[in-house]
């Protein structure tokens, strides 16, 4: 690694040096990140960046480090392994590609890119130039969550199913751009049934709704199936479904799996003596994790970046590729109203090879 990075100590109790990060967007995702590197072992803020220079200056002077209106004199004047980018997502290319060229190490905060294209160049540069690039989708560092995919893979499953619902979402949400709205919420769902199921899908059809909920022109509610030929997955959500409990479940041939308030429970089948099908249930008891993990990803990646750690269970560009890949089969498939495959979505890209 670079010069000037700190010693600290893996969960593993091996030499690892602290990541240098510099952050990119100090709004309220970037800021609170921000903070949270400085108060985590394995990563070492060391400088901030936003074009509204008021921002930027407000939370480099409150963690003491250098603050940047422009990304490039950040670049240029500061040493440093790797940028976490929380900037709005149409900006994440442009961001993530010029650190890329300067062989920085990137976090994107989701969704990746507002295209697959756009997603498909960030992965072929990375391998390319040698760096490490991964998406905040921090739900899969959750022990519950974790606990409900391996749990769920054994079932064998027939149906995925996650849903959330997040109320009416803050105003930099509500814009008429098919990667907002309801859409930035569960591309978090998108990506854990794909995580759950280990594959692509082969073919998607979704139903949305504008200016149901709220009149912003915003995407309010998502409905998604995925048809993974043996598997199915379904993801939906809406504003309008506030108060509604999420759903995080796997119905299988061996049996389901869901995520309960104190763990995942578990529900398996097996014939009686009389031939008569008995139902056998358990709770498998998970660490709460109550507040977010984004300290978790920020350690992991520090460590998969030094080679300390396997990628998973982080997101890396191939995975947030593929979600990009089903964002632009669900964008197709509400407007024409038709069942999208994903190989159509490919071949447009010029990509069949993904």
């Amino acid at each position: 690694m670079s010069k000037g990075m700190g010693k600290t100590i893996s969960e593993e109790g091996l030499d690892m040096e602290a990541l240098r990060f510099g952050v990119i967007g100090c709004g309220g995702r970037g800021a609170s990140v921000a903070h949270l590197m400085t108060q985590i072992s394995g990563v070492r803020l060391v400088a901030v960046c936003d074009i509204d220079e008021t921002k930027a200056k407000q939370v480099g002077e409150q963690l003491q480090v250098p603050f940047f209106r422009n990304f490039e004199e950040m670049l240029a004047q500061v040493e440093m392994d790797a940028v976490y980018v929380a900037t709005s997502v149409e900006h994440h290319f442009n961001i993530a590609r010029r650190a890329i060229l300067e062989g920085k190490h990137v976090l994107l905060e989701k969704m990746m890119t507002t295209s697959a294209a756009e997603a498909w160049e960030l992965v072929r540069l990375a391998e390319v130039r040698g760096v490490c690039g991964a998406i905040s989708y921090q739900l899969r560092f959750y022990p519950i969550f974790q606990k409900w995919r391996e749990l769920g893979q054994e079932m064998q499953p027939i149906l995925i199913i996650s849903s959330r619902n997040p109320g009416i979402m803050p105003t930099p949400y509500l814009r008429p751009e098919p990667w907002a709205g309801i859409t930035d919420f569960l591309t978090h769902d998108l990506d854990l049934v794909l995580w759950v199921a280990g594959k692509e899908p082969e073919s998607v059809f979704a139903t949305a709704t504008k200016n149901a909920v709220t009149s912003t022109d915003a995407l309010d509610t998502l409905c998604v199936t995925l048809n993974f030929g043996d598997v199915t997955g379904l993801v939906y959500g809406s504003m309008g479904g506030w108060g509604i409990p999420s759903v995080h479940a796997v119905i299988g041939q061996k049996g389901n799996a869901r995520i309960v308030s104190n763990g995942v429970e578990i529900n398996r089948w097996s014939p009686s003596p009389s031939g008569v099908y008995e139902r056998v249930n358990d709770v498998i008891s998970t660490e709460i994790v109550r507040a977010d993990t984004t300290d978790r990803l920020l350690q992991h990646f520090s460590a998969w970046v030094q080679g300390e750690r396997d990628a998973p269970p982080i997101a890396t560009f191939e995975d947030g590729l593929k979600v990009m890949l089903v964002h632009e089969a669900i964008w197709e498939s509400w407007r024409s109203g038709q069942t999208v495959s994903l190989e159509t979505v490919k071949q447009k890209l010029g990509a069949a090879s993904i």
